[in-house]
């Protein structure tokens, strides 16, 4: 074999031995990547998967929260009603009374209001009210329509509620609108939408249990 052939087959062996060393290393790289990739999907898994768990032990916290803020909200609640000594059985026609003479005291153009059955204060979905001890506490929702010549009405007839009935009055929403005013007469200007609620503290009546016949 000439010299000239000698060093085509050299180069030729030489040209497939850097193909294949070109072919590993492609795929060493590709290797190199997938893994990487692999890796980069489990560590992006387990970042969401550790922050669904913060998510979560947060979300319990809050309610953990919102328990002792319900609770404290129920001794306090029962704090002021046991001071103020409205411990007393709902009074409904005591409390229609006092909204006519507050009506004729302050001499309001009128009064409208629609006291709904009494029911648990803040009953769940059950219908049933969280426990309280020994004491159920209990309210009666009115809607109260009312025209008014000044906003100092209506504070005055929330006022007036609060001291004169052996409840607990809580406004839970208020709405003032503006009325279409007659310049000849004296009528009012404004209208007020309110919801309340009527609460008294009752103590749990338990039924006793009839004792079991001894056998004779």
């Amino acid at each position: 074999m000439s010299s000239p052939d000698k060093r085509s087959v050299i180069n030729l062996a030489s040209l497939r031995w850097n193909l294949t060393l070109l072919f590993l290393s492609i795929l060493l790289a590709a290797t190199v990547l997938a893994a990487s990739a692999h890796f980069d999907r489990q560590a992006e898994s387990a970042h969401k998967q550790a922050l669904a768990r913060q998510a979560e032990t947060r979300a319990k916290l809050d309610r953990v929260h919102e328990d002792e803020r319900k609770i404290r909200a129920k001794i306090n609640l029962y704090q002021e009603l046991v001071r103020q000594g409205r411990t007393e059985p709902e009074k409904r026609l005591e409390w229609v009374e006092t909204l006519r003479r507050i009506k004729e005291s302050r001499r309001l153009l009128d009064l409208n209001y629609e006291i709904s059955p009494q029911r648990p204060l803040d009953a769940k979905a059950d219908g049933k009210a969280p426990m309280t001890g020994g004491y159920d506490f209990l309210a009666s929702p009115m809607k109260l329509d009312l025209p008014l010549l000044h906003e100092d009405d209506l504070l005055g007839l929330l006022a007036d509620l609060s001291a004169q009935v052996q409840a607990l009055v809580r406004v839970n929403s208020c709405k003032i609108e503006r009325s279409p005013a007659d310049p000849q007469q004296q009528t009012a200007t404004l209208k007020a939408h309110c919801e309340i609620e009527w609460i008294t503290l009752q103590q749990r009546v338990i039924a006793e249990k009839p004792n079991p016949k001894v056998g004779q």
